[in-house]
């Protein structure tokens, strides 16, 4: 009987001493947080099939840790725990455990971080609004500036952008309204979520306390004359993106319209008017280089943010502090290039032929002198007036006497004597002469002479360097194949016509170009499309997607600056990037006022392949993307 009653008492003793999860929580609540952790260590090493709350006792020894002045300790399992228990209950309290512990480690940002992102993940509606106080409380208070900065641009999630509004929302406090504005600018495309777009609004609504209910902008654009055209279309892309903006905003768009013709003297006129209207905030155009230094010099001064859609002469910014550049320079695209044929592409010797006005002369100069600065070689720059219409004569002809030259010299020196082929020494058949096959078109009675034979392939030329007016490619083409120079042509954004191209696709072997947008990469909703040709009665080109996105641009920072000139030049030069349509934008340059944003192409097999892009940190390459998703090609350089 003693033994039986014995082998009943042993199991209870058993069951009794195994260590209890409520007696556990109810020692942490007492504050014996070393008896609470002796029992949840005990519980987090059992078997699940034993013990069903594991992840609960593995969280609270996590809390005893931090409660004992382990934070350390703490931190490196609470790190562990989402492994070893990714479908947790406790997750979510888990990111506020973690604030505390980085609070009580006195690491004001990742405590702010994680308070954060308990306050949008919880489902805790008291830890939640306790979670918000203390993420409010830090970032308000706590945070240093370098704290504030790498907070702001940590993750673009959920947590991301509640974090963001919260820094924007310092600086803003503090004066800093650049920053400010940079950060709202930087999160806006990945705000979806109702309560933070509340958020993202109300600071909105501090930047424009002056906000009018409507938005007065000049356009300057030649409507009639040699651009009417151009000037046109680009016009409906502007009305297009100001009834999209109506429509989604409380706001609206009122265009002052102003037909320049062109003209300087009337282009100077236009720009008095502007200056002496108090209600416009900004001006589109005008289009030319020359109708853009005229405007600057009336407006200089006056802080009224003038877009320039498509001039893009070098410097133009330093003309007026309010010119901003739609599209990258000519010296952005030069060295562009340099840098790719160079450090890409692996060429070495390079000839510039060029038109002999100021577009050519900026572009072949840029590109020579980064080419130089690299390490290549410029072996020939030659310059034509006009229409290139005969580059043989000279440029090409000087260009083979420099290949025909290098090759003689070669021959020469060559193992196999020149004199023993001619003394017969040896056969002709028997030569091993690398060059002699090479020159063989223009040996005469088995002697070399100096006279050129288009017959001979000349490949001492790794690439030419054509910046090229609009309409000039057809002339270059035939000749370039008629001269068999063997060498890879780097063009502007003016070689991208591709029906010319398909049409003499034999006399071009490689080709890469140059431009300041995207178009033919993006695909074109065909709704857009078709509510374009509705209201238009055409279908968007070139010039209708630039006025759509340069409106665009303009409404997005006016979102955030109000109804005044000054504080929308603050909104854009402190707005870093835009992504439109079609365009993109990347402030940038000495005035931070250029796009630094530039493409390279290679023509593929009868279309051109997107091949990378250059921004202010250097070369980006991309798969691929085909031109065929738009029927367009980029828009020409206007002067």
């Amino acid at each position: 009987m003693r033994k039986l009653l014995l082998l009943l008492i042993v199991p209870l003793f058993i069951f009794g001493a195994r260590p209890d999860f409520k007696e556990g929580v109810s020692l942490y609540n007492q504050g014996a947080y070393w008896e609470a952790l002796r029992v949840f260590a005990e519980l987090a090493d059992e078997e699940v099939s034993l013990n069903p709350q594991r992840s609960a006792s593995s969280y609270m020894r996590i809390r005893c840790y931090n409660k004992l002045g382990f934070g350390q300790r703490a931190l490196m399992l609470a790190r562990d725990f989402p492994i070893s228990y990714p479908g947790s209950d406790y997750l979510d309290d888990l990111e506020y455990l973690l604030g505390e512990i980085h609070l009580d480690l006195g690491d004001a940002r990742e405590a702010a971080w994680y308070f954060a992102s308990s306050a949008i993940t919880s489902k805790d509606k008291k830890i939640r609004k306790a979670a918000r106080e203390f993420a409010e409380s830090l970032v308000g208070t706590a945070c240093d500036q370098d704290d504030l900065r790498a907070l702001a641009g940590r993750s673009i999630d959920r947590t991301g952008q509640y974090v963001a509004l919260l820094v924007a929302e310092r600086f803003l406090k503090d004066g800093n309204r650049g920053e400010s504005i940079s950060i709202l600018f930087n999160m806006r495309p990945y705000i979806k979520d109702d309560d933070l777009r509340k958020k993202a609004i109300s600071l909105y609504d501090e930047f424009g306390s002056s906000q009018t209910d409507t938005l007065h902008i000049a356009v300057v654009l030649p409507l009639t004359g040699p651009l009417g055209e151009i000037g046109g279309t680009m016009l409906d892309g502007i009305k297009f993106s100001a009834m999209n903006f109506m429509d989604s905003t409380d706001q609206g768009v009122e265009l002052h319209i102003y037909d320049n013709e062109s003209k300087l003297s009337e282009t100077i006129s236009i720009a008095r008017q502007v200056r002496d209207d108090p209600r416009v905030i900004a001006q589109i155009g005008p289009l030319t280089n020359e109708n853009v230094k005229g405007t600057s010099a009336v407006l200089e001064g006056h802080s009224i943010p003038i877009i320039v859609p498509t001039a893009t002469e070098n410097h133009l910014t330093n003309l007026s502090k309010g010119i901003f550049q739609f599209r990258s320079t000519r010296e952005r695209k030069a060295i562009a290039m340099a840098e790719y044929a160079v450090q890409i592409l692996g060429l070495e010797t390079f000839a510039i032929i060029a038109p002999s006005t100021e577009y050519g002369q900026q572009f072949a100069d840029n590109f020579a002198l980064r080419v130089d600065e690299l390490g290549g070689i410029i072996q020939y720059q030659g310059w034509y007036v006009g229409e290139p219409t005969d580059l043989s004569r000279v440029h090409f002809r000087r260009i083979r006497e420099q290949g025909l030259e290098e090759l003689y010299t070669k021959f020469q020196a060559d193992s196999l004597r020149l004199d023993s082929l001619l003394i017969g020494m040896i056969t002709e058949g028997d030569s091993v002469n690398a060059y002699e096959e090479q020159l063989n078109p223009i040996f005469k009675k088995s002697r070399p002479t100096r006279g050129d034979s288009l017959g001979v392939e000349l490949s001492h030329i790794d690439g030419i360097f054509f910046p090229i007016h609009e309409g000039n490619m057809r002339y270059i083409l035939y000749q370039l194949a008629s001269n068999n120079l063997n060498t890879h042509i780097l063009g502007d954004e003016n070689w991208l016509d591709k029906d010319i191209l398909k049409k003499d696709a034999s006399y071009i072997t490689d080709l890469t170009i140059v431009a300041g947008d995207r178009l033919g990469f993006e695909t074109i909703s065909p709704s857009f499309s078709n509510e374009y040709v509705r209201i238009f009665k055409h279908r968007p080109d070139q010039y209708d997607f630039m006025g759509y996105d340069v409106m665009g641009m303009l409404l997005e920072a006016a979102q955030y600056a109000g109804g005044s000139g000054n504080k929308l030049w603050e909104a854009m030069i402190n707005s870093p990037n835009y992504e439109g349509l079609i365009h993109q934008v990347q402030w940038g340059g000495a005035t931070r006022r250029e796009n630094d944003l530039v493409f390279l192409m290679d023509y593929v097999e009868n279309s051109f392949e997107l091949t990378g892009y250059y921004d202010n940190s250097g070369f980006f390459s991309m798969d691929s993307l085909e031109t065929d998703s738009l029927d367009t090609e980029s828009p020409s350089e206007i002067e």
